[in-house]
């Protein structure tokens, strides 16, 4: 089946994924008539001559800034161009493809989605409207989680964190599958599938492209408190020493500004902080309330991890979770 055809699929099937607006709900019969405004345009910042992305400034959905708060970004190749993650709405997916035509016309070849959260794969139906054909990658567990509850969920958070500003995106599902391990040749770019296991997510899929030693990490890494109800400290502490000794010059990641190898190195040493102090202060028999003060007084917690967005707001949880995963880690 065509992916035109799929699209008309889900519109027709979409009661469940769409009729979720605070303010009315949106039904299949009038999917393609009601739409919220377009997403105001936003940049493109060059990282090389062929990688790039589409910086949100803000750490949160807002109705000001209608759910852009991921970083879309997108490699140009002599073949086309391939997208990594596509925004939160239908309307940022369309506007990611008007900022990808300041860049070139050549068109858009593939999509990867990193990782099963919102603000990552709601863009694709922008996407399949403008490349029915196009493939869209993810591992298969993210594909899995989108159909069994993602996007249920991620349509309705999105919906209410931006005043309905997502309004007629319809969710659309990744139709090819990547592991990790993949070596794919796109016209003149190589790019390697890295997938190091539960990090952010199970499904976190990194992708580096080799000609130009850039690593798009999604969500792995990032200089922001904000989710780890679905990931490992464990295993993002893996994760980025794997993703350090692919010595990579530039690191894209899923929200705030690139940068080189330090923001893996940072990205690490904040798991370590609460992970390692969370199991040295279990064992003293502390609670995860007696635990945030002494934590909040690490060395790197309080000289960098303090301004990071989110920190004031998420780190007790942070802290909870961590605490759980040491008891899981006991057996």
């Amino acid at each position: 089946m065509k992916r035109r055809e799929l699209l008309k699929t889900a519109l027709a099937s979409s009661v469940g994924l769409v009729g979720m607006s605070a303010l009315k709900p949106l039904y299949a019969s009038d999917a393609m008539m009601i739409k919220a405004e377009p997403m105001y345009d936003v940049p493109v910042t060059k990282v090389t001559d062929s990688c790039y992305y589409i910086l949100a400034k803000d750490p949160e959905p807002t109705p000001e800034n209608h759910a852009f708060f991921n970083n879309p970004g997108f490699v140009v190749t002599s073949e086309g161009v391939v997208v990594i993650d596509t925004g939160s709405s239908v309307q940022i997916g369309e506007m990611v493809l008007r900022q990808i035509k300041t860049v070139t016309d050549k068109p858009v070849v593939m999509v990867i989605n990193t990782h099963y959260h919102g603000d990552h794969f709601l863009g694709n139906h922008a996407f399949v409207s403008a490349y029915p054909d196009v493939p869209i990658y993810a591992h298969p567990a993210a594909i899995e989680k989108i159909k069994s509850d993602g996007g249920d969920f991620w349509y309705g958070f999105m919906q209410r964190n931006s005043n309905n500003a997502i309004t007629g995106t319809v969710v659309t599902l990744p139709n090819k599958t990547f592991k990790g391990g993949e070596t794919i040749k796109v016209g003149d770019k190589t790019l390697k599938i890295h997938q190091f296991g539960v990090a952010h997510t199970e499904s976190d899929l990194i992708i580096e492209v080799v000609e130009d030693k850039v690593a798009f990490m999604g969500d792995t890494a990032m200089r922001r408190v904000a989710n780890m109800a679905d990931g490992s400290f464990v295993g993002t502490i893996d994760a980025m020493k794997k993703a350090q000794a692919l010595n990579c010059d530039h690191y894209i990641v899923g929200h705030g500004v690139h940068d080189n190898v330090k923001v893996c190195q940072d990205m690490q040493a904040f798991c370590e902080a609460i992970y390692n102090n969370a199991e040295e202060y279990y064992e003293e028999g502390l609670s995860d309330f007696e635990m945030k003060p002494k934590i909040m007084a690490d060395p790197f917690m309080k000289n960098v991890a303090s301004q990071w967005p989110g920190y004031d707001k998420t780190l007790g949880v942070f802290i909870s979770l961590a605490v759980a995963e040491v008891e899981e880690n006991l057996f």
